[in-house]
């Protein structure tokens, strides 16, 4: 078959793999009205980013430090003297590719939320320009993606694995609309996208993977190419702009936590719930059930289409996710985070025929006011996490410039969606008060911006626990080396100048340890102590 023959058979199976919606009116849903909606949804699910400093997403405000980090050395001299960047091939580099430049025109704040704005809208673009494709028409009902922007696996804070899936579905998008092309054609576009996602995250090139290689398996399939040359072709178009970056991975650090895979069975039904939840059961509940019933509504009016080749792609997908470990090269819930990659990218293969609804401007009204009843919740919820989180950003201000700061728990940590908030918001010293933080991410292999060396032994620079407030208590008290190892906070009262408590009780205003630490700021959810040293 010659890539003439290729493009007439690219044609026939969009017709045949979405004969229902070729029967569409294409006058239902202009272009320029879809440009209007999509406008529309798109300004909704940013509204909560224009009124909140710092998102509430558990593991953001270590990343937001590292930002402020990375744009201030070698110009700011406490954070200088901390910390060194050692660039290197790693693929989790977007966010640190992305923000940094801004930060001197926007700050750091700011240019934080401008990349988190980016990955919602790549999430909601993606299944519109897949869908686009494969039905040759614009419509709106891929926007029903805007109702799980906001969903359990953003507010963990995967920032660059969750750009990477808007961008892995535009990826898979390009990649059908250049069936047909010359093989180079498609090999170097595959190549930007897997230089993209490369520097995304590992799980994102993987999921692009496996999507265009599903599509590429239904595409012969159904056009009986089995011959020896365009099997050959296919294998190139696939296979070589990936070997690239395969090359990078094994001579990058981060080969060096190939080992660190850990395998689970259970929590992979978690994942889904996870993902359609927000914060309250009392409404994610209804709110769910109302979709299902939707849903069942649709499909027994034969409203509902999905593209035979959405099938092949969801199902290698849900594979994965069944088969991938829980921790792999370093990175928790590997296997659990496919399940956004499962939803975006499916969403773009399904259609709906809004010609047969009684007012296809109706559908876009109940689309629109359940995206607005989810960001109002996550909105409502983000005010109330933001208050204990700007309390304790504030308190870190009254630290001097260059201190360092030891991150601690309670024994009995309180456990919800403000203390996961918290979790990590005491790097945030970092950007207010230039500190040494004792948890920022630098773990090599998985970040570049790394602990100087004479203060890398007294950083996690394993991706660890947090300590309990009595580990380091009790580290403090013993005398020689401890009996189970050597740990990064021997010693803290002589190096650390600060040290915080995370998950106490508000009401509980106990000193853990009176001799050696002094009350700076009793918050909730947190205790800022300043460590007494010798005379």
């Amino acid at each position: 078959m010659n890539e003439a023959d290729a493009g007439v058979a690219m044609s026939e199976f969009q017709k045949r793999g979405l004969s229902a919606s070729a029967a569409l009116d294409r006058s239902i849903e202009r272009p320029w009205v879809v440009l209007k909606q999509t406008l529309l949804v798109a300004a909704l699910i940013l509204l909560p980013l224009f009124y909140t400093v710092v998102p509430p997403l558990e593991d953001y405000p270590n990343h937001l430090a590292r930002m402020q980090a990375l744009a201030g050395i070698p110009g700011n001299g406490p954070l200088s003297r901390f910390y060194e960047v050692a660039w290197a091939p790693i693929p989790n580099l977007i966010m640190d590719l992305i923000v940094p430049p801004l930060v001197p025109f926007f700050g750091v704040y700011a240019a934080g939320r401008i990349f988190v704005g980016l990955t919602l809208l790549l999430m909601l673009l993606g299944p519109m320009l897949l869908h686009r494709t494969l039905d040759g028409r614009w419509s709106a009902w891929p926007l029903v993606g805007g109702l799980f922007v906001y969903n359990g696996f953003l507010f963990t804070g995967l920032m660059n694995y969750l750009f990477g899936v808007g961008a892995a579905v535009l990826g898979l998008s390009v990649w059908i609309r250049l069936s047909g092309k010359p093989v180079i054609v498609r090999a170097l576009a595959s190549f930007a996208f897997c230089a993209v996602l490369y520097v995304c995250h590992l799980s994102a090139l993987g999921l692009y993977g496996l999507g265009i290689a599903s599509f590429e398996f239904w595409r012969l399939w159904t056009q009986k190419a089995w011959k020896p040359a365009p099997l050959v072709r296919s294998a190139l178009a696939l296979g070589v702009p990936f070997l690239p970056f395969l090359y990078l991975l094994v001579t990058s650090p981060t080969w060096g936590l190939s080992h660190d895979i850990v395998w689970e069975s259970q929590g992979k039904f978690e994942a889904v719930t996870m993902f359609l939840s927000v914060y309250s059961d009392v409404t994610d509940i209804p709110f769910l059930i109302l979709i299902a019933v939707a849903i069942g509504i649709a499909v027994k009016r034969g409203l509902v289409g999905f593209h035979p080749a959405g099938l092949i792609v969801a199902g290698v997908l849900a594979l994965a996710l069944l088969a991938l470990p829980r921790l792999a090269f370093g990175s928790w819930m590997a296997d659990q985070r496919i399940v956004v990659g499962i939803f975006f990218m499916t969403l773009g293969f399904i259609t709906v025929d809004l010609k047969r609804l009684e007012n296809h401007n109706a559908f876009f009204a109940v689309c629109l006011v359940a995206i607005a009843f989810r960001v109002v919740d996550v909105s409502a919820h983000w005010v109330a996490i933001s208050q204990p989180l700007q309390e304790l950003k504030s308190s870190l201000r009254l630290m001097p410039s260059g201190s360092r700061l030891l991150v601690t728990q309670a024994d009995d940590p309180a456990e919800g969606a403000i203390d996961a908030a918290l979790s990590h918001a005491p790097t945030l010293a970092v950007i207010e008060r230039s500190a040494l933080v004792s948890r920022l991410f630098v773990v090599p292999g998985k970040q570049i911006l790394h602990a100087r060396p004479e203060y890398r032994a007294h950083v996690d620079t394993e991706d660890g626990d947090t300590p309990r407030i009595s580990q380091v208590i009790v580290a403090a008290e013993e005398e020689g080396a401890p009996a189970d190892g050597p740990h990064y906070w021997d010693g803290w009262t002589e190096f650390y100048d600060y040290l915080i408590v995370l998950g106490t009780d508000t009401d509980e205003t106990a000193n853990p340890a009176p001799d050696l630490l002094k009350i700076v700021h009793n918050g909730r959810g947190f205790q800022l102590y300043k460590i007494r040293k010798d005379p």
